[in-house]
């Protein structure tokens, strides 16, 4: 298996569904876990791990490229500016939970908590992860447009 090739017929490692797949719930997984560790720190010191005025910025950004994006897959004004604020909401909160879990994992957190539990939190999240992505394709794939 080999990464590049210059041979056309040779398979890349990145086209394996196996490879693809775990390489997904990998991500997802440490990605989910993440955010938990940036939940229990905002909870912990009770205070965000981003300064205010760049959270407002993080949300108007997203505010404005979910509004586009609703309006542009044919929405009216009025509900593309609810999908764009929902949109920017969610997707700042990630962020800001994704940054958290960050910085609590780089501050030595995760030697508080113990490696076991992050590692078995990892785990159950690829698996949760892959069934949640199962379970989207499938629903996907039923839909008639």
């Amino acid at each position: 298996m080999l990464l590049n090739s210059k041979n056309p017929n040779s398979q890349s490692v990145f086209e394996n569904p196996f490879v693809k797949t775990l390489s997904i719930a990998v991500l997802m997984g440490i990605f989910l876990v993440d955010m938990g560790l940036g939940l229990y720190e905002i909870f912990s010191t009770k205070s965000s791990p981003l300064p205010s005025a760049l959270v407002l910025l993080i949300f108007a950004v997203m505010f404005i490229a979910g509004m586009v994006f609703y309006e542009r897959h044919g929405l009216d004004t009025l509900s593309s500016l609810v999908g764009g604020a929902l949109a920017g909401f969610g997707l700042c909160f990630v962020f800001v939970l994704f940054i958290g879990g960050v910085q609590f994992a780089l501050g030595g957190g995760i030697s508080t908590i113990g490696w076991d539990q992050v590692i078995s939190a990892v785990a159950a999240s690829m698996i949760v992860s892959i069934i949640m992505l199962k379970a989207l394709s499938y629903k996907l794939q039923n839909q008639s447009y």
